[in-house]
């Protein structure tokens, strides 16, 4: 019995692995996801949704059965989102007669407490304390969002608090762009700080705070949304270059200036749109060898390329590089090329 490559070449395996676009992007994801946990639900989107294509075109091609994989996957994951919001509807409607809203401040044993709440450019936290059944404290301990709402309604909210010793619903700011997302978010960091202080306070069950942090996250607020475009940026950059470094040969394709000098003196210059040998060159850069090796019969190798690069580069070597490594490529997924030359 010949066991399977993850447990006879567990190394080899992982190396392969990481050779495949592909993985590399989800392991980039989970990276960005760990994180960055307000990302969580847009990178397993994205996540989803390259694998399914993946798996999707090997079942077409080799008939590859992953793609079953990817549906359980998703039936486990609907099947832990109804069962997480069960949970989560339920706890929300047992809180509503323990909120500790107004008179509810009855409900909150003497002490001090931190709590944490979403403003409008980030989390808010605030320390409360707690006397007689009294707000007589409200320290601002974490705040990222405008200064002039911070100066300006914050403390006249707080005032009101402390005078009436309860929580109440701030009015309605008129004057400051964002000021209604951070008194929201600051209201709802002193009510979860004084609902750490009911002792019965309904709370989620761990399986569903399990589910829901690992899958959902927070929702994304703006700092990550800018953070993620500029990851993707940088990621892509260091993709596209990491991909010619592990593929042999097709390194030098990351020095092409796409000058054009090749396609001047190239007899061929252009094939279905392509230029050649320059569109090759930059087609290996972003690694669709398969496509490289479907043109590469038009390249007849006489290397006048080679003698017009400002740098030297080849088109018939960098060609060859990526042919080889689509039918590598091929090969190891078990498909036929009889009729492929090198």
């Amino acid at each position: 019995m010949t066991l399977p490559r993850p447990l006879r070449d567990p190394l080899g395996f992982l190396w392969s692995a990481f050779n495949i676009r592909e993985v590399r992007l989800v392991l980039y994801a989970l990276i960005v996801a760990a994180l960055f946990p307000s990302s969580r639900y847009i990178l397993f989107v994205i996540i989803g949704i390259t694998l399914a294509i993946v798996w999707f075109k090997n079942y077409r091609k080799t008939g590859s059965r992953k793609i079953l994989y990817f549906f359980g996957a998703v039936l486990l994951i609907k099947l832990g989102y109804f069962i997480s919001y069960y949970d989560v509807t339920s706890v929300d409607e047992a809180r509503i007669i323990k909120r500790p809203w107004g008179a509810g401040i009855s409900q909150v044993l003497d002490g001090k407490y931190v709590g944490e709440g979403q403003g409008f450019r980030g989390p808010i936290k605030t320390e409360v304390e707690v006397k007689n059944n009294r707000i007589v404290s409200i320290k601002t301990l974490e705040y990222s969002d405008l200064i002039s709402v911070k100066d300006n309604q914050i403390p006249v909210f707080q005032r009101e608090i402390l005078e009436k010793g309860m929580l109440v619903r701030p009015s309605e700011p008129e004057m400051f762009r964002g000021a209604t997302e951070t008194l929201t978010g600051y209201v709802n960091a002193i009510a979860s700080a004084l609902a750490k202080g009911i002792p019965d306070f309904p709370e989620y069950s761990v399986s569903s705070k399990v589910f829901l942090e690992t899958f959902f996250g927070k929702a994304p607020d703006r700092v990550t949304i800018n953070a993620l475009a500029i990851l993707f940026a940088a990621f892509m950059v260091f993709e596209y270059a990491l991909q010619s470094m592990l593929t042999p040969g097709t390194g030098r394709s990351i020095n092409c200036y796409n000058c054009a000098s090749c396609v001047g003196v190239c007899p061929v210059k252009e094939v279905e749109g392509v230029q050649m040998p320059m569109g090759l060159v930059l087609l290996t850069r972003l690694g669709d060898y398969d496509r490289v090796m479907e043109l590469s019969k038009y390249c007849v190798g006489c290397g006048r390329c080679a003698t017009k690069c400002p740098i030297g580069n080849s088109g018939p070597l960098v060609i060859s590089a990526a042919f080889q490594a689509a039918r590598q490529k091929k090969l190891e997924q078990g498909i036929g090329s009889e009729k492929e030359t090198a």
